[in-house]
């Protein structure tokens, strides 16, 4: 849904397109999954094996809240727009170069996956680890760049979209660090590297067209990290380079959204003048 059609929200809603509406989806999902995992963790005890503590947290609350998530995009009347958006080369101008966001997220994983010390690793932590972090690729962008983007984009523009599905983004990650008693200069800096991320995302979905983009890639990119583990020489190098790839890519998207607004409010003025 473009920024134009979103000011009319399609009569076929059952559930008003508000932001309050899409602040309580996201606040469900993180209290089944990220609540849910935590308990689970408790239950395990200390030193619990990789593959059964990665296995028990996900596997369990995981589909609980996707499938709350899905059974709201469908009831809600918000189904095909939660999955699809117009391809940003689909408007004027065609910024192609945001199609360099998806590639980019890809490269990064490639590199981990070339990283990867495959030989040292089991197939159940492989497997395993790939089912659940496809999970949380799903549920995190199912909440975010899906419910909770359309709860905003229905009244606002994309500059604030962006920004608060981002943030929003940031702070549901901090879930673990604040129970933990993590300092703030931490958390904030955790906020900020992670609002980047569902910068991303937010990106990928728009430059491609599909909320798909951004599923897979979250999660894959989630995957090759498990993977990498531990394995800190041979990613390194790759993790400071994606960082300031990362940045710039960050600052771009916003540029271009904030850019896009004005170009919107322009054109609304020079059809509609006072």
């Amino acid at each position: 849904m473009t920024q134009q059609a979103a000011q009319e929200i399609p009569t076929r809603d059952r559930v008003p397109r508000v932001l309050w509406v899409g602040l309580v989806a996201v606040l469900v999902y993180v209290l089944i999954a990220a609540g849910g995992g935590l308990l689970v963790d408790a239950v395990l005890g200390a030193d619990p094996d990789p593959v059964i503590e990665l296995a028990a947290s996900h596997l369990i609350p995981l589909p609980i809240a996707i499938g709350a998530g899905l059974l709201f995009a469908w009831r809600s009347g918000w189904w095909h727009d939660i999955w699809t958006d117009p391809p940003i080369h689909h408007t004027k101008p065609r910024r192609w170069w945001m199609l360099l966001v998806p590639l980019a997220i890809a490269a990064q994983i490639v590199v981990l996956l070339i990283a990867t010390p495959w030989a040292q690793l089991s197939a159940a932590y492989i497997f395993v680890g790939l089912l659940c972090y496809l999970l949380v690729g799903l549920g995190e962008e199912l909440f975010f760049r899906g419910i909770l983007l359309e709860s905003v984009r229905a009244h606002h523009g994309e500059t604030v979209t962006l920004l608060v599905t981002a943030i929003t983004f940031g702070l549901a990650h901090t879930f673990g660090s604040a129970l933990a008693g993590v300092p703030v200069g931490y958390i904030a800096f955790q906020v900020g590297v992670t609002a980047m991320e569902g910068v991303l995302f937010y990106a990928a979905l728009r430059a491609t067209g599909t909320l798909w983009a951004p599923i897979m890639l979250h999660g894959l990119g989630d995957w090759g990290r498990w993977l990498t583990a531990g394995n800190d020489d041979s990613t390194a190098t790759a993790a400071g380079v994606t960082q300031i790839i990362t940045i710039v890519l960050s600052v771009a998207v916003l540029i271009s959204v904030i850019l896009e607004d004005r170009r919107t409010r322009r054109t609304r003025a020079a059809t509609h003048p006072a």
